[in-house]
């Protein structure tokens, strides 16, 4: 049933067994083994529906988008089990102006995600109302790389603005730091590309099962239908 977003998958794991190191590809290997497992769960449980001769196409159906719904369930479990959540577990009234242990570079990188995910909702003008002055100070490193090290697509200010940040000193980050935090960036990307890969695949398939009248968009000079 996953085979399109799978193979996908596989080709993304000969990729990081050929450029990462054997511990990131282990990681990642290690995601695509469970969903392997959610697709063979899937497999079994279709098969099951489809060979049952006391139900009819509507009641198939029906079967079949309750079973698509538990393995979007287990998908989230297998989500929350390798984005490292056991350990992103800052709390919150902290993260802004939590000190950078250097030798933590997992935990670092941990609390830029976090902080990313609680301004995700904020414009810009709210931002820079806010923390204005310590992020182009540099007076508050974590908050300013967490901004910095947004992925590509995802800025969190403007072009201008974030010039501006650049201009102010970086802390200096002893080299074994960086050495251990990109691979755990590698790896954190690398397993997000896969899973939004997946939460596709899986939101095709439920709706392919949805009825015919939620699926439908409203023909010009026809009442949408109400429910």
């Amino acid at each position: 049933m996953l085979e399109p977003a799978l193979s996908k998958v596989h080709r993304i794991l000969e990729e990081a067994r050929q450029n990462l190191s054997a511990a990131s590809a282990a990681a990642v290997e290690q995601v695509y083994h469970d969903l392997l497992h959610l697709d063979h769960f899937m497999e079994k449980e279709l098969a099951a529906i489809k060979a049952d001769a006391e139900l009819d196409e509507r009641g198939k159906k029906r079967a079949r988008r309750a079973v698509i719904e538990q393995a979007g369930r287990k998908f989230e479990v297998i989500k929350a089990k390798r984005s490292y959540s056991a350990l992103n577990k800052v709390p919150a009234a902290n993260l802004l102006d939590a000190p950078v242990e250097e030798d933590e570079p997992v935990l670092k990188f941990l609390r830029e995600k976090e902080i990313r995910d609680r301004l995700k909702n904020m414009t810009e003008a709210q931002i820079l109302s806010l923390f204005g002055e310590s992020l182009f100070d540099g007076s508050n490193p974590l908050l300013r790389d967490a901004i910095l090290n947004a992925p590509a697509g995802f800025e969190m200010l403007s072009a201008g603005s974030l010039a501006k940040m650049r201009q102010v000193p970086a802390k200096k980050r002893p080299p074994e730091m960086t050495a251990e935090l990109d691979p755990v960036r590698t790896i954190y990307d690398t397993v997000e590309k896969i899973f939004a890969l997946v939460k596709k695949q899986l939101d095709d398939l439920r709706r392919r099962e949805l009825p015919a009248s939620l699926t439908q968009s409203t023909t010009p000079g026809k009442r949408p239908l109400k429910f």
